[in-house]
């Protein structure tokens, strides 16, 4: 969620000041369960000032990473985003600090403040940083420059001689469309410097060179390289997401484009959304996505049905998530320059518990002929038995084939797994067909 920011002071380390790379301790749930209880508790008067909700947090713990947990947890519970003041259906709400604690609303400058604000009393070092970010009306095909004004700000706190980058904004809630949700994000809190470059670039005071400092890292990334790397969500880094085949954030591509993916943890399900951008126009384009995995890899296949630029969204669950949504984890920019097959469209794929591992070799085209047959033959190692409606198809090997005779224009087809258990079979969808 990016906002324009005030210009701020220069952040320059100190000689004797350390900065940190990727040495984060790890610290469980369980260890913030309390200070993060005692915050969402905090009496309403602790909006009053920046001393009482200090001391109020004060009497939970002295420790000054948890207290900064607790003003983190504090702030995501009781500043709402001013988005309606970002898009100017409203004034703004002011960003000073007593503006933001007695209303409840501001952008990410009076977050930034109010995180400044409580360590500064708490005597916790702490850095107000600003600069570029990939939120609120980023495209990933449009460089961000120097000569643009920053638009988004966030904190270092010093703890224990070691700096770490926090952002309250992103930790308290996202937007959705023209909406904000409020999400607690755990992610933004003492964030590794490696993913906090992700979608956060420091600028400061026209000085290029001390304000990458502050990336914390032993490398720090130049802007060109910021623009270039692919914007990787936040569930990218939970779910252990890496993308192999592109890694840059924007693309050109004629006809299909396959784009490769691995992950770190546990098995996962993955899909994808296609949309046309048209000057202010945005459209979402349907079965022109496809995802399979299949040993350790997921292949994201993209057909766009017309020139142009587009928007490609990645989503990915963990497979063991059955009744969760899918979360985004990627999103990429791409300008297709030729078209094969504009009428193409990949079948339905549905999220079935059998489908790990199975992939279509043919038909790839989800508009079967009319009242003619039409040879399938599906990749399922792990499967029994797979039919297409009522039909069996033979099992050789790995794979499922057989000739299906189609009817009329409008009938669907669909492929599913037989699972028999005990007495009972009962059919999961995998792919949907239809006559065209």
């Amino acid at each position: 969620m990016g906002c324009v920011s005030s210009s701020l002071e220069k952040y320059a380390a100190k000689d004797n000041e350390e900065i940190i790379t990727n040495n984060i301790e790890e610290t469980t749930g369980k260890e913030y369960e309390e200070i993060d209880q005692h915050a969402k508790k905090a009496p309403s008067r602790a909006r009053n000032s920046v001393d009482e909700l200090v001391q109020y947090m004060m009497r939970q713990t002295k420790d000054h990473r948890l207290l900064t947990r607790g003003f983190f947890v504090w702030i995501a519970e009781n500043i709402r985003y001013d988005l309606d003041g970002l898009l100017g259906r409203q004034a703004r709400a002011p960003n000073d600090v007593a503006s933001v604690m007695r209303t409840g609303l501001s952008v990410c400058e009076g977050y930034a403040n109010v995180m400044e604000a409580l360590c500064k009393v708490a005597r916790i070092e702490v850095k107000k940083l600003s600069g570029y970010s990939k939120g609120v009306g980023y495209s990933g095909d449009v460089p961000i420059t120097t000569s643009q004004s920053t638009s988004h700000a966030w904190n270092a706190v010093n703890l224990a001689g070691k700096w770490y980058l926090l952002d309250s904004t992103w930790g308290a809630g996202q937007t959705k469309g023209q909406t904000y949700v409020k999400q607690f994000n755990e992610l933004y809190f003492l964030t590794d410097p490696a993913q906090f470059a992700n979608d956060h670039f420091p600028y400061m005071d026209n000085n290029m060179e001390e304000s990458m400092k502050w990336q914390l890292l032993k490398n720090p990334i130049s802007l060109e390289e910021f623009n270039k790397n692919v914007h990787l969500k936040s569930p990218a880094f939970s779910l252990g997401v890496v993308p192999i085949s592109h890694k840059k954030g924007f693309f050109e591509m004629s006809g299909e484009t396959k784009l490769k993916f691995k992950w770190k943890k546990e098995p996962l399900h993955f899909s994808a959304d296609l949309h046309h951008i048209e000057e202010n126009i945005i459209r979402i384009i349907k079965d022109k996505t496809l995802a399979t995995v299949e040993n350790g890899v997921c292949t994201i296949t993209i057909h766009p049905p017309q020139t142009g630029k587009y928007e490609l969204n990645i989503f990915a669950k963990k497979r063991s998530d059955d009744g969760n949504s899918l979360q985004q984890v990627a999103v990429y920019y791409l300008r297709c320059k030729s078209v094969k097959e504009s009428e193409f469209a990949f079948p339905k794929v549905y999220s079935s518990r059998h489908m790990h591992g199975c992939k279509m070799i043919k038909p790839k085209n989800a508009k079967l002929p009319a009242n003619s047959m039409v040879d399938f033959e599906i990749l399922a190692p792990h499967l029994e038995m797979v039919s297409v409606n009522e039909q069996m198809l033979q099992k050789q090997g790995s794979t499922f084939k057989g000739k299906i005779k189609t009817g009329d224009k409008g009938y669907q087809f669909n492929v599913s797994a037989a699972v028999t258990e005990g007495n009972t079979t009962t059919f999961e969808g995998m792919f949907q067909y239809y006559t065209a």
